[in-house]
């Protein structure tokens, strides 16, 4: 005889394992710092002349990459922004927003605007990344509670 459990209850483990996930899914406030001053360094760079704008795209496109590390590291998963349904909405707004600040940083570089724009245009994304990091967070963690059941 085998040990092996019946469908609904390989369903019921699922579906707790599920619901666990989403309780455990406590990570530092820190982390939601570091997106928004990634997200910030990146927009507020792009509005900076040339080398400064490589200079701090690339430093915060490294600064994703370390985070993405830390996470699997900590985790031992990573979840894209775009995967879980209800979530990637909030993605979705995220992106849109960054991308409008994106362009109003543009404006002191290709325009004629003041440097300070693009400045707090890099500030507001990194108040919209610390939102959003902690909103798609919650409904990631809805979701997981609502799928489990």
């Amino acid at each position: 005889m085998t040990n092996e459990p019946s469908p609904q209850e390989a369903l019921a483990e699922i579906a707790a394992a599920r619901a666990s996930l989403g309780q455990e899914l406590n990570y530092p406030f820190a982390y939601d710092l570091a997106y928004g001053g990634m997200l910030a360094l990146m927009v507020g760079g792009a509005g900076l002349q040339t080398p400064w704008s490589t200079i701090t795209l690339l430093v915060s496109l490294a600064a994703l990459a370390l985070m993405v590390n830390w996470w699997r590291k900590h985790t031992g998963w990573w979840v894209n922004g775009f995967s879980p349904p209800r979530a990637r909405w909030v993605t979705v707004g995220l992106m849109v927003v960054v991308m409008a600040l994106m362009g109003l940083s543009f404006w002191p570089r290709f325009g004629d605007g003041p440097v300070w724009v693009a400045l707090v245009a890099g500030g507001l994304a990194g108040l919209a990344g610390i939102i959003g990091g902690r909103l798609w967070m919650a409904v990631y963690r809805q979701e997981l509670k609502d799928t489990a059941r």
